[in-house]
């Protein structure tokens, strides 16, 4: 089967979890709509509209995924409601990555910090709208935290510990993110535990083993689980270091850039810096410009370095489903996983 059918194959299967994934938020949120009889309706409201704009549901895929992997049934839903828990955390992150990098969009839309904001001043409010727009924003997604950690208390004890030390990494990943660009000083092993702690751990890695967690063998096929999420939870970083830079906002739904704006730590500015010489070493320390930042990043060989990367991640992750005892449909669902993060657009 060549690459493009196999893509088109992938998109079938997490466009049909997508659209379960998609019902259970809309029922979470909607009941949290209802049972809110002031003001904050409209917060909630908004936040609703904000986690279901967009979003291709790849934690409760991978959730999915390996419980069907492990034996589980693909019709039972455990495995779609767990994984939404894990979607409410990702929105939690995003709102505060947003804020955080002050950004304007997300998802092709106006970011809530830009929406309570422009609201602020639409109603002539007291106080500074752009502070408003933030506080608004992080409240907001101190909600979807709150949200999903009480979803999580659901789960069984070795699921909800899972989703426990994926939470606290990820904050860890974001704590590192602010300290490195604030300083300016990272390497190359600091870019990657980064990436490993913001991303994979909670995008690949724990989906993966919470739908273990539920399956009736997932004790089976864990230790495979466990190396396919750590190499492709970093391809989806390198592959988000190129698209931050290369990509098309129209397709990306944010603006292009913001790593290089920012200074983050990334596995593709590391290399570039370790590489620059002359007038390139002085480009990186210079106010960016986007298209010179572009040529530099080929001109180094950080580009191919960093395919490269992703190449061998995705065939080191395939060897290991290989290993372990799965059903087939699962195996074949993560496989395509993999080659979509490598190949992935947006």
């Amino acid at each position: 089967m060549n690459q493009v059918s196999t893509l088109d194959r992938f998109r079938t299967d997490l466009d049909r979890v997508r659209r379960r994934a998609d019902r259970q938020l809309a029922e979470l949120f909607d009941r949290a709509i209802a049972e809110e009889t002031g003001p904050g309706r409209h917060g909630l409201a908004e936040l609703r509209g904000m986690a279901l704009s967009g979003g291709k549901r790849i934690r409760p895929a991978f959730v999915h995924w390996a419980f069907v992997a492990g034996g589980g049934d693909p019709e039972d839903n455990r495995a779609i409601d767990a994984g939404s828990v894990l979607e409410l955390l990702h929105t939690f992150a995003l709102v505060h990555d947003d804020v955080m990098d002050e950004s304007p969009t997300r998802r092709g839309l106006p970011t809530l910090q830009v929406t309570f904001a422009e609201r602020h001043r639409a109603l002539g409010l007291r106080g500074c709208p752009d502070r408003y727009g933030e506080n608004m924003a992080i409240l907001l997604g101190d909600f979807a935290f709150l949200l999903c950690t009480e979803l999580a208390t659901t789960l069984p004890r070795p699921a909800l510990r899972t989703f426990y030390r994926s939470a606290t990494r990820l904050m860890h990943g974001q704590y590192l993110d602010l300290e490195t660009t604030a300083t300016g000083e990272f390497d190359s092993e600091t870019a990657a535990r980064t990436a490993r702690l913001k991303t994979g751990s909670y995008t690949v890695e724990g989906p993966l083993l919470i739908g273990a967690a539920l399956a009736p063998h997932g004790r089976e096929i864990q230790a495979a689980l466990e190396v396919y999420g750590r190499a492709v939870g970093q391809v989806f970083q390198l592959r988000d270091d190129l698209l931050d830079v290369f990509g098309e906002e129209a397709e990306t739904g944010k603006p292009v850039g913001g790593d290089i704006v920012h200074h983050k730590a990334t596995r593709l500015l590391d290399i570039a810096r370790s590489r620059a010489t002359g007038r390139d070493r002085a480009l990186l320390a210079q106010p960016v410009d986007l298209a010179a930042m572009r040529s530099l990043l080929i001109r180094t060989g950080a580009v191919d370095e960093l395919e490269c990367a992703i190449d061998s991640l995705v065939s080191q992750a395939v060897e290991a489903l290989y290993e372990a005892p799965m059903v087939s449909a699962g195996r074949e669902s993560l496989i395509d996983a993999a080659h979509f993060a490598a190949r992935r657009r947006a």
